[in-house]
């Protein structure tokens, strides 16, 4: 492992969140700077301090397989790549939530062993509904569409959080939800109850809603899916939502826009093709779409995630795996999920761009900075500043909380559970 400079930034992963107050860092800045300035700072050199190699390993979300432990075959595969973020499927869910930490605790541990100075999100969709990986594990969750017709606002920002809580408590850093679509008779078909609904004001509401919830649990929330969807499920062909910019920005876009003046971290990128915005890429691959709508006219500075670059939807005409992640991170994008399994050769692919091109370079190292500042921001990773200041409290600065937090998990499990009497009675 090569040294680091003296601004080395140290790291700890928190598993738990036990408290109402937000979790997230509050680190007191240089009297000349602002939070806001020190944070971009303190993830700019963060970013620095890894190598091209790294960097394109930070870029990655990917699946992962075992229930109880990190798999022996996952250290070959991995071959010491420490990806970005680790995606949770129902066949990574054990029976028991002390199961689960355990398993995660083993994925953490597995990563820190290959030399990982920062260690990954460990993302989830939780959404409710349908979409509940951790249903019988976790308190009840019902869809966004349930949520918006049984509970008023602030009992649906109360939910969230408990169940962030227990996200938390697990080991859960990220969940891909809220869905921040509006229901139109272009996706209604695919997105059903998985919407808060067909008003404006109404999924406006909700969707910040969950967006506070599971951010002052210290879970990281990522909106979904920018800019919206058709009726065809991208897991199954090519998306295409055939309307016109007015439209698009009248209609699907108002929500987002709202969710990111809200303080929204993070959105996830549909698949779709929108021929007024692009003719030739879908939008994910897009710089018109990706820089030019997401970034430039909706001021988005936060991280940009795709949805599975294997999808069906990016078949044709799309290249490999490591094509689509170049052109991804290209058009804007900071972080790429794939289920393809030759992780190796996407991480070499990446690097070898960022060698070859220096303006990939610079991208690639905005899309880290941009990864580490939301790492800062919700406790994955803790500051230099942080960990002094721990350490003069009597606190761990450098290991993973290994016991399972049950008084925590259970408060959290029953609270949410209360705020669901009405629904349920």
């Amino acid at each position: 492992m090569k040294p680091l400079p003296c601004l080395t930034l140290l790291f700890l992963m928190v598993l738990a969140c036990c408290s109402r107050e937000p979790v997230l860092p509050s680190p007191v800045p240089p009297e000349t700077l602002t939070r806001e300035q020190w944070l971009q700072g303190e993830a700019e050199a963060l970013a620095k301090t890894l190598s091209i190699r790294e960097q394109a390993s930070q870029v990655l979300m990917t699946g992962i397989d075992g229930t109880t432990t990190f798999p022996d075959h996952l250290w070959r595969h991995f071959d010491g790549i420490v990806p970005g973020a680790v995606l949770l499927f129902g066949y990574n869910i054990a029976d028991t939530p002390e199961k689960i930490h355990t398993y995660i605790v083993s994925c953490y541990r597995a990563f820190q062993t290959m030399g990982g100075l920062v260690p990954p999100f460990i993302a989830i969709d939780h959404e409710g509904g349908m979409v509940n990986r951790l249903r019988g594990i976790t308190g009840p969750l019902p869809s966004a569409g349930r949520v918006a017709n049984t509970l008023a606002p602030e009992e649906a920002e109360e939910l969230y959080y408990q169940n962030g809580r227990q996200l938390r408590a697990l080991g859960i850093t990220m969940n891909l939800a809220p869905v921040a679509e509006i229901l139109t008779g272009d996706n209604t078909s695919f997105l059903s109850s998985r919407s808060y609904g067909s008003d404006f004001a109404i999924v406006s509401r909700y969707v910040s809603a969950a967006v506070r919830g599971y951010r002052t649990a210290g879970v990281l929330p990522v909106v979904k899916h920018y800019p919206g969807n058709s009726g065809t499920d991208p897991h199954d062909g090519i998306s295409t939502l055939a309307v016109t910019r007015e439209t698009l920005e009248t209609t699907y876009l108002p929500v987002f826009r709202h969710a990111f003046t809200m303080g929204a971290p993070a959105v996830l990128l549909s698949h779709v093709r929108v021929p007024s915005i692009d003719t030739e890429n879908p939008f994910c691959l897009s710089s018109t779409g990706v820089s030019g709508l997401l970034r430039q006219t909706d001021s988005f500075s936060g991280l940009v995630l795709t949805d599975d670059i294997s999808m069906d939807a990016l078949v044709e005409g799309a290249g490999s795996s490591s094509e689509k992640a170049v052109r991804a991170l290209r058009s804007g994008c900071d972080m790429i999920m794939t289920s393809d399994t030759d992780i190796d050769r996407i991480v070499a692919d990446i690097a070898d761009e960022a060698e070859q091109y220096p303006d990939f370079a610079r991208r690639l190292e905005n899309a880290v900075t941009t990864i580490m500042r939301l790492k800062l921001e919700s406790g994955v990773v803790l500051s230099a500043r942080q960990t002094h200041a721990r350490s003069r409290a009597g606190q761990s600065g450098s290991t993973v909380v290994t016991s399972f937090d049950n008084n925590t998990f259970a408060d959290a499990v029953r609270k949410s559970t209360a705020v669901l009497e009405n629904v349920y009675e």
